[in-house]
């Protein structure tokens, strides 16, 4: 059943941890709808958000580690032949689940930190074309999740080319309308209209998925005013270049998050952003609960 206990555990579970990978991880995704191989570029939990639904706990400090291409690699072939040999059944925490919700449908940046700011983001993405060229007959996407802080640096915008060649999409994180939640919400240095910048101008070149976090934090939910806010900069988004606008994903917490007083919004909640949006601008918009 789609709302089993085992799949509702799986994907409430997004461990980085895999047998004896140290970079490469599958988790079963709600947003990409399957079986999604995970790749950890950030085990130092470096990140330029510290977003309050984090699951990771930056207090903890990661160990310091040089990016091994190679050995991500290596990782990626030993998952994806053991999808090959029994589709992960034999990881005690998919063994419950059917079948056709491992299905594997991308391959993911997406760790304990931003995968952007590790200097060698160009050339992981160089050799995620080869490893897609190579299992082509998955029809693989390449997804990046990022917080979109350096999407306006040539080396990042590099990358994305050989990430994007092939059935490959930015996720891109927009969780706010006003710099006061953003700042409430995602805690960063940079500024939301650095963000919004960034998404823009990315979208020009690559093909883009919005994603948003709602959440209420210690007890206040985004206003009406923050919603509107928000649905202003998504279509500013979207008029920028509608081909590569790609959809909305609206999600809330279902993981335990690194700080307290963080806690979900009902369906309802999100059903309303959603028509908002669509009332303005004629896009996809997906709720995952």
């Amino acid at each position: 059943m789609e709302d089993s206990k085992p799949l509702k555990d799986a994907w409430s579970d997004h461990s980085r941890l895999w047998e004896n990978n140290i970079w490469v991880y599958p988790v079963i995704s709600r947003r990409a709808e399957g079986l999604s191989i995970g790749i950890n570029l950030n085990l130092d939990k470096i990140c330029s958000f510290d977003c309050v639904y984090c699951q990771v706990d930056r207090k903890i400090p990661g160990p310091p580690q040089r990016v091994d291409i190679a050995a991500i690699q290596k990782e990626l072939k030993l998952i994806i032949g053991e999808y090959e040999s029994n589709g992960l059944a034999s990881f005690t925490n998919f063994s419950q689940i059917d079948a056709s919700k491992r299905q594997i449908k991308d391959i993911a940046l997406s760790g304990d930190g931003e995968p952007t700011m590790i200097k060698e983001f160009t050339a992981v993405c160089k050799m995620l074309l080869e490893v897609q060229e190579n299992y082509s007959q998955y029809n693989l996407k390449l997804t990046l999740i990022t917080n979109s802080t350096l999407l306006n640096q040539k080396r990042v915008q590099e990358g994305l080319r050989y990430l994007t060649q092939k059935n490959g999409e930015i996720w891109a994180k927009l969780d706010a309308g006003s710099e006061e939640w953003f700042q409430k919400i995602n805690i960063s240095p940079y500024h939301l209209k650095h963000i919004q910048k960034n998404i823009e101008e990315a979208i020009l070149q690559f093909p883009i998925r919005i994603q948003s976090m709602w959440c209420s934090y210690n007890g206040e939910l985004p206003s009406s005013t923050e919603i509107d806010l928000y649905i202003n900069r998504v279509q500013n988004i979207y008029f920028k270049n509608p081909k590569n606008f790609l959809g909305v994903q609206l999600y809330t917490v279902v993981r335990q998050t690194a700080r307290p007083n963080v806690l979900s919004v009902p369906k309802e909640f999100m059903e309303h952003i959603a028509q908002l949006i669509q009332k303005e601008i004629p896009v996809n918009v997906k709720i995952y609960e």
